[in-house]
Formats: C-alpha cells, structure tokens, sequence
C-alpha cells in the first residue's frame, strides 16, 4: 500500500450559478466558510494551489478567475471534475473541497477512481435547504467486508 505523503493541489467542487444560493455555497456567508475560502485555508495550512475544473459555466468560470483559481477548463459535471483532478494529480494525493451534504458524492467518484491518496473537507456551507442530514447512505452489508478482510 502507497503512504501518500505528497498532495499536488486542493481541488474545489464547482457549483452551478444557475442556483439561487451559489454564491453562498462557494464564497460563504457571514462567519460560515464556503467552498472557495475552506479550499485556500487548507492550501495555504499544506502549502499547495487551488485548483478546480468547470468547462462549460462561464459565471463560476470567472469566479474561479476573480479567486486566482487555475481551472483546467474540461469538466462538464461531477464525475469529470473528480477523474480529471486525479489525472493531473498523476501519482501524487489530491485534497477535495465540497458542501457537507455534497461531499459524499465527491468521496464515491473519488475513491471508485482511485481507492487511496484522496482526503476529504466539507465547506460550513450545505447546497440544500436539509444540509447533510438530508444525504441518503447505502452501505454494503457489513458480514461481507468483515469476511474479506481475514
């Protein structure tokens, strides 16, 4: 098993600015941190970029650029986002951002993709009215896992 020791960025979940609380979700509102200012509070606590992937949203394309944001620009939903930011990372660990009650999403793709080198970081910001209480988790019955890992 790979220690991963090296990350080669934080990489920001785009937001779609077609929803009523966009901005809220990426930058924040009062002392609660959004996407954006969660994502650089722990690049700058690693030492790493920000990065984030959104092709086809021109709005949170220019918010990324008003941030200083690199985005690589080929993403067109969620899943892209997460393959896209484990290619550029190539062998090196990435460090995802998200809403709490979108995260688990980006913790699927990331891990289906690849099952280690990622961490995980909830912004203080849910995209829905329920927040992470609302998130619907569906385990694999636990007898499986146990049996396999003896």
């Amino acid at each position: 098993m790979k220690a991963y020791t090296e990350f080669a960025f934080v990489f920001v979940h785009s937001y779609s600015s077609a929803a009523g609380n966009w901005l809220a979700v990426m930058e924040g509102t009062g002392s609660k941190m959004g996407r954006l200012p969660t994502a650089f509070a722990l690049a700058e606590a690693f030492s790493l970029s920000v990065v984030a992937d959104d092709a086809i949203d021109s709005d949170n394309q220019d918010l990324l650029r008003r941030w200083r944001v690199e985005n690589f620009g080929r993403a067109r939903n969620t899943r892209d986002e997460i393959l896209s930011a484990l290619a550029e990372a190539g062998s090196a660990g990435v460090i995802f951002v998200s809403s709490p009650d979108h995260l688990p999403r980006v913790v699927r793709e990331a891990l289906t993709a690849r099952e280690q080198g990622c961490l995980f970081a909830a912004s203080e910001v849910p995209f829905s009215d329920n927040g992470p209480a609302a998130v619907k988790i569906e385990e694999p019955p636990h007898e499986l896992i146990s049996a396999r890992c003896d």
